[in-house]
């Protein structure tokens, strides 16, 4: 049996490091950079939804479930006695 000739290289001179490695980790570290960033700008635009929401949110309750959940109106109550 015989072993590849660049088995035996490897063993006198490792493999020279390519710029290849350096572009992956740089495309690594700049495509955490943009998720990083996407992840602020969506938590800033839900901010600022809440607020630009929440005065309508709150009309909306007032009017419609606070509406909804009065008390009855009092029945008509007799004369008074020292009315006048």
């Amino acid at each position: 049996m015989t072993w590849p000739q660049w088995l035996f290289e490897l063993e006198h001179d490792p493999p020279p490091r390519h710029p290849v490695d350096g572009r992956a980790a740089l495309r690594r570290l700049l495509a955490v950079v943009v998720v990083g960033a996407l992840v602020v700008a969506v938590g800033v635009l839900a901010w600022h939804a809440g607020r630009w929401a929440a005065p309508t949110l709150v009309r909306w309750q007032t009017d419609r479930v606070d509406a909804g959940s009065d008390a009855p109106p009092l029945p008509p109550l007799p004369d008074s006695p020292f009315a006048r």
